[in-house]
């Protein structure tokens, strides 16, 4: 008889819930979000940032609003630079409450460079909240951010280019109001006869999120496991270093631990109770004042405990052992550290061998900077056979990943245990678990990204081609865009065949679903797009792509309308494609008559 321990458990680090984003990624400001206003007056630049140049020798204001939803809580982010030197009177604002009597706006600049928050009641004159630093906006980004926190405290906090961390520039606590649920976000730019001003605005994200950014990402540390040392002593195992200064774990019937302590690392802790724990007995377990040693976050923890004798089965016949993996055969195809929010992280791996592979056996570990390896997450929960050229996806949340991208083949996802990725780099090693050969592995980063990838979150990691060496950073770029940012469980969508052919573009084609469709092939990833309509008079009348990453071979899609979403009229017009790279590679530009109908 052999004794098991299940655990269900329950883990809720701080987290935010993203109810708005825009990182001004598509060809036009509405592509993201159903901005309104000055539209026309704004534009999306080379850089993918949402940009205003104000008239010559005009006065006035410009501005963009968009509808969200409000609550007590919540926060509001967004990078923001000026070319120009600010002043009281041009400068940058960011409304983000306002209802009928009264509202409250960030303002980007003044005769001192500052970001600070305002409210303004009715015809009053507006009020000084929150008084920022002075020479913030230099030319540079500044990432800004502003929480509310119960209805009543807020508190802004600013991030210049040379800074790795928030500085908050103060709070201000008003009289509680009940905010409406729905309003408008806007953007305001103020401009001044005497000069051209160009603002420059990316990245916005409102949440339902009041952590102080200055303490770093949420927590990260997850319970991974739990092991019964002895019918008293229990092991959690977590995927980081948890603080066990201030804590305490309880069970209800049995009472609170007497002994809390580390294991052989401060993700191991080991817990010991003054009487035993019974088999096939349920247990509801707590922890309280628990914390994530890197970033001081509180870890609130609820486990069910239930302990069982597992009876030993009878002698099965002798089945044909399975084929062992060598190092090569299977590898990392695709990764995804940094997920949406709410989303899950990620890892593809690819059979590149001749034969079906099974993953029993292997494990993943993350690699520590001594080069010995962290804790081992075994595949054997995977019970499935991979195919030659087949692909397993692996996440600890499947339904994390399924809302954002398209799913080609369900049965290749699988949901267990997973060493926590790191969103700038790490080292992930596939390995078997009885010799501790290698398999595959990659220190993946950051940078490997395409240069035109401003925003990461949800972008995953490709490999480019499944034969060229795992660790060479030219074998790896971001999914497309036209691809949903990620290809999990199929081919990549920068997938390099042996002989790529030549480039090719070919005609739009009106189809059936009332699109314009324009196929096109590359001959080598990591290229990017422009795509405009010309009218016969060379004027510029709608966009169809503006600096997307493309896919080796794929499709442009276009409604038929201009900017202002009005059908242009049946007739002759020029379409001009330019497909070009960030590096020393030649583009292709491509120019033809077409007809719209």
């Amino acid at each position: 008889m052999k004794q098991i321990l299940l655990f269900f458990g329950l883990l809720l680090p701080i987290c935010s819930f993203s109810q708005f984003k825009e990182s001004f990624s598509g060809t036009d400001v509405t592509s993201g979000n159903p901005w309104e206003g000055d539209v026309g007056r704004f534009t999306i630049n080379a850089l993918g940032q949402l940009e205003f140049v104000s008239p010559s020798g005009e006065a006035g204001e410009a501005s963009l609003y968009v509808p969200i939803g409000y609550n007590d809580t919540m926060s509001w982010e967004i990078d923001v630079a000026l070319g120009f030197k600010a002043t009281n009177a041009n400068n940058a604002r960011i409304q983000v409450y306002t209802d009928d009597d009264v509202s409250y706006y960030i303002q980007i600049g003044n005769n001192t460079d500052q970001i600070s928050l305002y409210t303004k009641e009715g015809a009053k004159t507006a009020k000084l909240c929150i008084k920022g630093r002075e020479s913030l906006i230099v030319g540079k980004f500044t990432s800004v951010r502003l929480t509310l926190d119960g209805g009543e405290r807020w508190t802004l906090y600013t991030r210049t280019s040379n800074e790795s961390s928030y500085h908050e520039e103060g709070s201000y606590t008003m009289k509680y109001i009940p905010v409406q649920p729905r309003a408008q976000m806007q953007i305001l730019c103020r401009y001044i006869k005497s000069r051209v001003s160009t603002f420059y605005f990316d990245n916005i994200e409102v949440s339902e999120n009041t952590t102080d950014p200055s303490l770093g990402e949420s927590s990260e540390a997850e319970l991974v496991d739990v092991r019964q040392l002895s019918s008293y002593e229990l092991q959690f195992v977590f995927s980081s270093p948890v603080d066990i200064s201030n804590a305490s774990c309880s069970i209800d019937g049995l009472g609170e631990a007497v002994r809390i302590a580390y294991g052989e690392e401060q993700s191991l802790v080991n817990v010991k109770f003054s009487s035993r724990l019974e088999i096939e007995t349920d247990y509801y377990l707590a922890w309280d004042n628990l914390f994530d040693l890197a970033n001081g976050a509180l870890i609130d923890l609820a486990l069910e405990l239930y302990f069982d004798d597992e009876a030993e089965e009878p002698e099965k016949p002798e089945e044909p052992a399975e084929p062992v993996v060598e190092p090569g055969e299977l590898i990392f195809n695709e990764l995804l550290p940094n997920p949406y929010i709410g989303g899950g992280e990620y890892i593809e791996l690819y059979n590149r061998s001749r034969r079906r592979l099974s993953l029993n056996g292997l494990a993943i570990a993350t690699r520590k900077p001594d080069a010995s390896l962290n804790t081992p997450y075994p595949l054997s929960g995977v019970d499935a056979v991979m195919e030659e050229g087949g692909y397993a996806l692996l996440s600890k949340d499947v339904e994390g990943v399924k809302p954002f991208y398209f799913i080609s083949s369900p049965d290749v996802l699988y949901e267990l245990k997973l060493p926590v990725l790191a969103n700038t780099s790490a080292t992930l090693v596939l390995f078997r678990e009885a010799d501790g050969v290698v398999i595959d592995e990659v220190s993946y980063s950051s940078k490997w990204h395409a240069a035109s990838i401003k925003d990461q979150k949800g972008v995953a990691l490709e490999r480019i081609d499944p034969d060229a060496p795992t660790q060479e950073m030219s074998n790896w770029t971001s999914a497309t865009a036209i691809a949903g940012y990620g290809t999990p469980g199929y081919q990549n969508s920068q997938y390099k065949k042996e002989d790529n052919p030549a480039t090719h573009i070919e005609p739009p084609v009106l189809a059936p679903d009332g699109l314009y469709h324009i196929r096109y092939r590359l001959n080598h990833p990591n290229y990017h797009c422009r795509a405009y309509i010309y009218d016969l008079n060379g004027r510029r009348v709608a966009g169809i792509a503006n600096h997307q990453l493309m896919g080796l071979e794929g499709e442009l899609i276009w409604n038929g309308k201009d900017a202002d979403g009005i059908h242009l009229l049946t007739g002759l017009y020029i379409i001009y494609i330019e497909i070009y790279s960030y590096d020393d590679r030649q583009g292709v530009k491509y120019k033809k008559p077409f007809l719209i109908q």
